[in-house]
C-alpha cells in the first residue's frame, strides 16, 4: 500500500446564519468554525474545488465563498543566488560611536 500526496486547498464560507454550518461537513472537512464573524473553513481535495464550489453558493445560508490563495504563494523569501547580498557597513555609522569610555 503506497502513500499519495493529494492536493487539498481550504474554502471560506461566510454563513448568514450559522445553525447551519454543520451541513458543509458533506462537502470536506470542516477545519474552523467562528461563530463571533460567521465564517467556516473547509478543506477539500483541490480536484474536487470546481464542482462543489458552485453547489455551496447555491445553499440558502451561504453569503459568500472565498477560495484559500495559499498553494499559489511562493514559499521561498528572496533570489534564487543568495551570494549577492553583503554586508556593508557605513564608516558615517561607526563615527557616531564612542571609541573610549572617557567619551561616554
Amino acid at each position: 500500500m503506497d502513500f499519495e500526496l493529494v492536493a487539498r486547498r481550504s474554502v471560506v464560507v461566510y454563513l448568514k446564519n450559522m445553525r447551519q454550518a454543520r451541513q458543509l461537513r458533506r462537502f470536506g472537512v470542516v477545519e474552523y468554525i467562528s461563530e463571533k464573524m460567521k465564517y467556516a473553513v473547509i478543506a477539500m481535495n483541490d480536484q474536487d474545488v470546481a464542482a462543489k464550489v458552485p453547489l455551496i453558493e447555491r445553499l440558502g445560508f451561504v453569503r459568500e465563498v472565498k477560495l484559500s490563495h495559499w498553494p499559489e504563494v511562493d514559499p521561498t523569501v528572496g533570489s534564487n543566488n543568495q551570494d549577492s547580498y553583503e554586508l556593508v557597513v557605513d564608516p558615517v555609522e561607526l563615527a557616531d560611536e564612542p571609541v573610549d569610555e572617557e567619551e561616554l
